[in-house]
């Protein structure tokens, strides 16, 4: 986690709604340029809980590059790679119906995270009302 990573989704839920409200480029751009900033972050379900060194008085700690996480949520649909992330915890246990281990990853981490690993859609809260989709042509 960088030194300037300010973790808070305000801004990107704000985006997101207006997105919703105006599906448009330019609504879509501010969602995706708020999920490569120093701000948003996505909760994502893991296999076992990951744990960091360093909290900090948020709590939040940083992880090791290269630490091996398992995501429960990467799913194949339609022959795609699809990661199910979430804005928060609550939207989390809204999807998962019950507590599961997870780790929370600043978005531009979980965007470059993607791309290494061939994911080629990213939902965030899935069928909730924040719901968003990104999608990368392949």
């Amino acid at each position: 986690m960088s030194d300037t990573f300010q973790p808070n989704n305000t801004n990107l839920l704000k985006h997101i709604k207006n997105f919703q409200n105006n599906q448009n480029q330019d609504t879509f751009m501010a969602v995706f340029n708020e999920l490569q900033g120093e701000n948003a972050y996505l909760v994502i379900p893991t296999a076992e809980p990951v744990l960091g060194e360093n909290k900090d008085k948020n709590g939040w700690s940083t992880v090791e590059k290269g630490t091996q996480m398992t995501f429960t949520s990467v799913f194949e649909v339609d022959n795609q790679m699809v990661l199910g992330a979430f804005t928060s915890q609550q939207t989390l246990m809204v999807w998962a119906k019950e507590m599961k281990p997870f780790v929370s990853i600043p978005a531009k981490d979980v965007l470059d995270i993607a791309m290494e690993n061939g994911i080629s859609k990213i939902i965030i809260d899935s069928n909730q009302d924040t719901m968003f989709v990104l999608g990368r042509s392949i």
